[in-house]
């Protein structure tokens, strides 16, 4: 008798600890992953001031507006009941992207809004899909998950995709101006948060794309603190040539232009770069 009450305390004891471990875990996964969701609002900022998106993809936001919407359907009640922590940090971030898309297309060019607007709408096609095939044609929560799991990994291996190109141009440059340390730390620290949550609940489907996610948030960070003394490399072409300046019949005295890399637009576009790797909660 009293060994089986012992049994049964240590199960409590056992129980108990794994879910204030999954309550720290998603805790500090929601921080991070709000931090990252807010980063584009200094982005945002300099395109409301400009009125105009410039040369800014608004891809990546896409991408993470239906990552979200696959979180939210993910951590709904038919899917994965008593999932809190991804309910909430996927709405926030589905809101926030909404707002991030909203304002791109009120200042991007016309080809670049069909562009984006098709996209969307070929996307919420599919996702309205996948909810109607996810409600009424799957009929257990464990068919569900896999269902809906998949496709998070798929599109969240897409989004880690982008910063792809932001590793191949430090490399190239032997600089570290388009990844901020900040920024680079936060999306491990982030990853490493949900992976530890994926382990408390024994997630595959959180932990594939986290675990992905971590990796590439740590060869940032070695690659930041093996270039982060580095000096930017401009090549010649960034220069105008100053005697070409004054080549119009010698009739009008044209000021010389210099192109000058001050960094403060490869900030910007860093930011924007990132956040889509951010959702990875799916």
């Amino acid at each position: 008798m009293k060994v089986g009450r012992l049994i049964i305390s240590i199960q409590a004891i056992v129980i108990v600890m794994a879910s204030s471990c999954q309550l720290v875990a998603g805790v500090i996964g929601n921080v991070t992953s709000l931090a990252l969701y807010l980063s584009p609002m200094v982005t945002f900022l300099g395109i409301y001031r400009l009125k105009s998106t410039q040369e800014f993809s608004g891809y990546p936001y896409v991408f993470t507006l239906f990552n979200c919407a696959l979180g939210l359907l993910y951590g709904s009640p038919f899917v994965k009941p008593h999932s809190t922590m991804i309910l909430t940090i996927n709405g926030a971030g589905f809101a926030l992207e909404t707002f991030y898309l909203m304002s791109f297309l009120m200042f991007t060019s016309k080809k670049k809004k069909v562009m984006i607007i098709r996209l969307t709408c070929g996307l919420m096609m599919a996702f309205i899909m996948e909810v109607g095939i996810t409600v009424f044609v799957l009929h257990t929560c464990h068919v569900r998950q896999i269902v809906v799991g998949s496709v998070g990994i798929i599109l969240s291996i897409v989004m880690y995709a982008s910063p792809l190109s932001v590793l191949k141009l430090v490399i190239r440059t032997k600089s570290v101006e388009s990844m901020p340390f900040l920024l680079s730390l936060f999306n491990f620290l982030n990853a490493l948060a949900w992976v530890a949550y994926s382990l408390v609940t024994r997630d595959l489907f959180i932990g594939v794309p986290s675990g992905i996610g971590s990796l590439l948030g740590m060869i940032q960070l070695v690659l930041y603190f093996i270039y982060r003394n580095s000096m930017l490399i401009v090549s010649p072409s960034s220069v105008i040539d100053l005697s070409q300046t004054k080549q119009v019949d010698n009739a009008v005295d044209m000021p010389a232009v210099v192109k000058k890399d001050t960094g403060k637009s490869s900030f910007v576009t860093r930011v924007a770069s990132v956040v889509p790797t951010m959702a990875d909660q799916v």
